[in-house]
């Protein structure tokens, strides 16, 4: 935090929003703390949280500062009221209008790829890009009309340089005015290679709130107007910063808009400083809005409208479940009459009475508008596949080869920045890039969904994983450090930073696994988003026609560009609630017959390919643990202090083949490989991930011993887990006790009804009532898991002192006895 502070002293401009970020950073940041870590929470939902918008007095002290900083950057209104300093500006930097320092210059250039195509800026000839090389291995960047799986025959890699300001693009990353580009030229082992990348890119359609035109006499600010529960709950305060994340393209003030919106969708993700994350999931909708009097109207008395979020924070990751719940309210509220309870009750039911699912043991089924909501965690024992997220969403946005670079990018703790014009899409893929670490935990910086007055952490001295809408992109350029990685959601397209450090090289067998898997499971996705099967793409490629060629990618982008542009729409048709409930759904055995039961989904699959990798790479690491761990009360450092209690990681490394070494050499000097291997000494017993990841360790070493070929084995299966689990249906909101002054009319069925114009901007207390408990079965299954938890504990020395004996029936025996196995 200091050293983000002092960076910060010399930066005028951005001095107040570093300060914020300093001030809030530790309460949202990851403390690499794995000790602390809280017990699984009971509730589905921790909080539900309306944050809403007040006018915002404009101090008459500042309205010539204000003027002068706007007649500066050219956007003075030629006539009307002065303005604020408390306006956000009105327009990014501009390298073609505005005076900017070397280095935002330099930034600018470096990033323009991502940037919107109107910019004037971004529209110049392409430059030569300098890409370096991965170790002994060719490196390419592919054209404008090449995605990276094009070019892997000639080149040998999967992977981009990654120095010198390099780009890497895919499909959807094409030049704006010749479409053509240079070809990568070999120049020998770890020889250099240059391509010309076009930068006009076609821009996506950015945030509808961009067509409207802001009334900009009138300023908003967002402040939470309700929330239940009224109080904060033990060990889950409610975040300060909230608002900011509920309005994630704003600083501290908002502009009413001319013309309604249709209500969208995002997500978000707040760490706290044990390392636990909450999840928001927000529905803004557009409500009208009444500015005071001493605001010009504009002629014709057209209505304004303003921003209300309904947000819901829950620690469990149903992102896409939370979303269907909250448009179904939503809907049911203010456009049905078949409301039956008024709204308080259903966020009382779905914040109190509904439970969360034990993980291999219940599925939560709730029933809202007549649509089922299905949540589900898979067991203990599987802990990989439980990310309630559509993996099939990173698949469409990048291809197999930019999906690998990212991913090793993040295994090797560099900075990453993802971009995308839907901010529902940034937490999704960033939490699906995070699973594929495993056994391994993002430890650092992680804010998916970035506000833009937190952007100066952007050039934070730290790896960091986080996110940004295109929108806000420009905003934050000058703040991106040029060590930092940036991944283009949209446009299939990767910038490295100038000062980027150099990945070590993967090893070649382990990547080409990996590419082949991903391939067989998932290599058809990116095309069937843009309307191609994998097999039609090279099938014109053959021909050898760059017309044609040409032709594909043109047709191919606009249909990406249009079906991408709704991603956040709240009620587009292309979101299918029944597909996302379930991670397993999309492509798999859902609903499948006995005859396919024992069929592994392609998710299931793709997760398992990148664990196979790091199995493959630690399979000895068990060897390097300390033969006795000290039960862990030991306050010694596995890095230092007692040598005895110390993983052994420079003999580890070189007892590993010579292409396995530089990887783990970096993989070792992680804070992530850290927390595991401390996990691993002092508290094994406790962590299913870890018992999972050396089960499956084992089963490595097992497949082929007294046998003459090797038998495959797979670590994960959703859609088994899922037959057994218990069936659970959720309350319904409870319409007993209701003040019948609350009802707007009685139905044809004789029970009450609640119709709402509008949603509501605060509760009405007095109609929450009491909540009826959650189900003792629910209850007892997290009561017995914690107790399960203190008993593994307590065995966690003796189960350690067995294996280091070597007597591994007696393990398998007492962790089958314990429960270490469900």
């Amino acid at each position: 935090l200091s050293s983000i502070r002092r960076n910060r002293m010399g930066r005028r401009g951005s001095l107040k929003a570093a300060g914020a970020a300093s001030k809030h950073l530790k309460k949202i940041s990851p403390h690499h703390s794995v000790a602390d870590q809280k017990d699984e929470s009971v509730r589905l939902v921790e909080y539900f949280v309306m944050v809403s918008t007040r006018e915002k007095k404009v101090d008459p002290d500042d309205e010539a500062a204000a003027n002068k900083a706007m007649e500066h950057e050219g956007t003075l209104p030629s006539s009307g009221p002065a303005l604020s300093s408390t306006r956000r500006a009105t327009r990014p930097p501009d390298p073609t209008k505005d005076k900017l320092d070397a280095r935002t210059l330099s930034r600018f250039e470096t990033r323009k790829m991502h940037l919107q195509g109107t910019n004037g800026h971004q529209d110049s000839d392409p430059n030569a890009i300098r890409l370096s090389s991965i170790g002994n291995y060719s490196i390419m960047s592919s054209s404008s009309t090449c995605s990276s799986e094009d070019c892997r025959s000639d080149v040998g890699s999967s992977f981009s340089g990654v120095g010198g300001g390099s780009v890497r693009s895919g499909v959807s990353g094409r030049s704006g005015r010749s479409g053509r580009s240079g070809r990568s030229s070999n120049s020998g082992e770890g020889g250099q290679h240059h391509a010309a990348i076009g930068v006009g890119s076609p821009a996506v359609s950015s945030s509808k709130s961009m067509e409207n035109t802001d009334v900009m006499e009138c300023l908003l600010e967002p402040v939470i107007t309700a929330r239940y529960p009224p109080e904060d709950r033990p060990h889950q305060p409610l975040n300060g910063m909230l608002p900011q994340f509920c309005h994630p393209g704003d600083t501290d003030v908002i502009h009413p808009c001319r013309e309604y919106q249709m209500p969208r969708i995002h997500y978000f993700v707040l760490t706290d400083s044990k390392a636990g994350k909450l999840y928001g999931t927000c529905l803004t909708v557009y409500e009208e809005f009444t500015p005071s009097s001493d605001v010009p109207q504009q002629e014709g008395g057209k209505k304004l409208y303003a921003p209300r979020v309904l947000c819901l924070l829950s620690t469990w990751p149903y992102l896409s479940s939370f979303r269907t719940y909250l448009t179904q309210l939503y809907r049911l509220a203010t456009t049905t009459d078949l409301m039956e309870a008024p709204i308080e009750r259903y966020i009382l039911n779905i914040c109190e009475e509904i439970p969360a699912p034990p993980p291999g043991a219940f599925e939560v089924r709730v029933k809202i508008m007549q649509q089922q909501i299905r949540f589900w965690a898979p067991p203990a024992q599987q802990p990989i596949p439980y990310v309630s997220v559509s993996f099939k969403s990173l698949f469409e946005c990048l291809d197999i080869g930019n999906i690998m670079f990212t991913w090793y990018t993040l295994a090797c703790e560099r900075k990453v920045l993802l971009v995308s014009d839907q901010l529902s899409l940034l937490t999704v893929c960033a939490e699906i890039l995070c699973s594929l670490l495993f056994p391994m935990k993002w430890s650092h910086l992680y804010i998916p969904v970035l506000p833009r007055s937190l952007s100066p952490m952007l050039d934070a001295p730290m790896p960091y994983l986080c996110g940004i809408s295109r929108a806000n992109f420009p905003y934050a350029v000058q703040d991106i450090g040029d060590e930092t990685v940036v991944v283009d959601l949209d446009r299939n397209v990767i910038t490295v930073g100038p000062e980027t450090p150099d990945l070590p090289p993967i090893p070649h067998k382990r990547r080409v696994k990996l590419e082949h898997a991903l391939e067989a499971h998932a290599g058809d996705v990116f095309w069937n988003a843009r309307g191609l099967t994998h097999e039609q793409a090279q099938a014109i490629r053959r021909k050898g026609s760059s017309a044609a060629t040409e032709e594909m990618h043109a047709n191919a982008d606009a249909l990406w560009y249009e079906k991408i542009s709704t991603v956040d729409d709240a009620f587009s048709l292309a979101h299918a609630p029944d597909a996302a409930n379930m991670m397993f759904t999309d492509d798999a055995n859902s609903g499948a017959d006995d005859a396919l039961a024992g069929k592994q989904s392609r998710w299931d699959a793709v997760q398992e390919a990148f664990l196979r990798f790091y199995v493959a790479m630690l399979k000895e690491y068990r060897k390097f643990l300390p033969v006795e761990a000290n039960g862990g009360t030991s306050q010694a450092s596995w890095r230092g202090g007692n040598s005895d209690l110390r993983f052994q990681t420079e003999d580890f490394v070189l007892s590993q083949r010579p292409d396995f070494q530089p990887f783990l050499e970096e993989l070792t000097s992680t804070q992530q490989f850290d927390d595991f291997i401390t996990k691993r000494i002092y508290n094994a017993g406790n962590e299913p991930d870890v018992t999972f990841f050396d089960q499956s360790i084992d089963a490595k070493k097992n497949r082929s011993v007294l046998k003459f070929k090797k038998a495959d084995t797979n670590f994960l299966h959703a859609a088994s887990a899922h037959k057994k689990l218990s069936n659970y249906d959720a309350v319904l909101p409870n319409r007993n006790d209701v003040p019948s002054s609350a009802c707007s009319k009685i139905g044809v069925n004789g029970r009450p009804v609640y119709q709402y114009p509008i949603w509501p901007e605060e509760f009405d207390t007095s109609l929450f009532g009491m909540p009826r408990p959650i189900p003792k079965n629910i209850t007892a299954e997290f009561e017995r898991r914690i107790a399960l938890k203190a008993k593994l504990k307590a065995r966690t020395k003796e189960i350690r002192a067995k294996r280091s004996m070597g007597d591994d029936a007696t393990v398998s025996s007492m962790a089958s006895y314990y429960g270490l196995d469900s």
